[in-house]
């Protein structure tokens, strides 16, 4: 029984990779048709500020939970 949950585990995780490496080829060829030039995936002035967003989100968050460690120390 164990052999079999170990298999399954094991297939699930292969399966992922496939996905993973599929997904990633396809992005790789949407911003880098020709390796000398890089296309952004931005094309517009609400998705780059949504972009920016994100990021400062992400960065502020970080500052508050090393912020909030460093306090618990």
């Amino acid at each position: 029984m164990t052999n079999k949950i170990n298999l399954v585990i094991n297939m699930s995780i292969l399966a992922l990779l496939i996905y993973l490496s599929v997904a990633v080829k396809t992005l790789q060829d949407k911003v880098f048709p020709d390796p000398n030039v890089m296309i952004p995936l931005v094309n517009s002035t609400e998705q780059m500020n949504d972009l920016n967003y994100n990021i400062r989100e992400f960065l502020n968050n970080a500052l508050k939970m090393a912020i909030e460690e460093q306090e618990n120390q």
